[in-house]
């Protein structure tokens, strides 16, 4: 236990040597340069330094010294793109977006979406399942061709009470049904940044929660 201890103040101590204030390239180099500045005065006249290893260690403090700014600039510039993003997405606040889901929260509103075929299929449904897992509805669309497929969840219409449901898109060609992906439209209420993934996410209404601002495929 005793050791564990040690270990752990000497971790403590050496960060705090990597944190102390002048620890940077530059202040590194000025000591460098005061201490090469002393040896030089006090040399040996009968044993003179090598002033070339000098010149290489001062050029390898200054190659760090550079890579320290890089890094700032780099850091700053950063900084500044982040609150451009954020400036520049609020303005989706408001408005309404379609995004991938396969899940909603319905009101008394109608909600919009989409369905993405790859190819034209021979009929395309899609269910509508309560949180109870039962279909409560399906929506019949036919037949359609390749690429968005529009429909509208109406609770009225379809006597759906308020609440949670998921969407389940079966497009059937021939003997085959498969899953086609679902899109539903959706305001955007709140913009942030979202620092651990270094992404600008959006929180959307109908219960769809927060997604990425890339996932958004179209705006009105």
């Amino acid at each position: 236990m005793e050791v564990g201890r040690t270990t752990d103040n000497q971790a403590q101590q050496g960060a705090n040597v990597l944190q102390a204030p002048g620890n940077d390239a530059a202040s590194l180099k000025n000591e460098f340069m005061t201490l090469m500045i002393a040896q030089i005065q006090n040399q040996d006249p009968t044993k003179p330094i090598n002033s070339a290893e000098y010149v290489s260690q001062l050029a390898q403090f200054s190659q760090v010294e550079s890579l320290e700014y890089m890094r700032e600039n780099q850091s700053n510039q950063m900084v500044m793109m982040e609150n451009l993003g954020i400036v520049q997405s609020a303005s989706l606040i408001g408005k309404s977006a379609m995004v991938p889901a396969s899940g909603l929260e319905l009101g008394n509103e109608a909600v919009e979406g989409k369905v993405f075929l790859e190819n034209g299929v021979e009929n395309l449904e899609i269910e509508v399942i309560n949180e109870q897992g039962e279909v409560v509805q399906t929506v019949k669309l036919g037949a359609q061709s390749k690429g968005d497929i529009a429909f509208n969840i109406d609770p009225e219409a379809l006597g759906l009470p308020e609440g949670k449901y998921e969407l389940k898109a079966n497009a059937t060609m021939g003997e085959s049904v498969l899953m086609a992906p679902t899109y539903i439209k959706a305001p955007i209420e709140k913009i942030h940044f979202a620092s651990a993934s270094g992404m600008m996410m959006a929180e959307m209404g109908h219960g769809l929660g927060t997604i990425s601002v890339l996932n958004i495929s179209e705006v009105s």
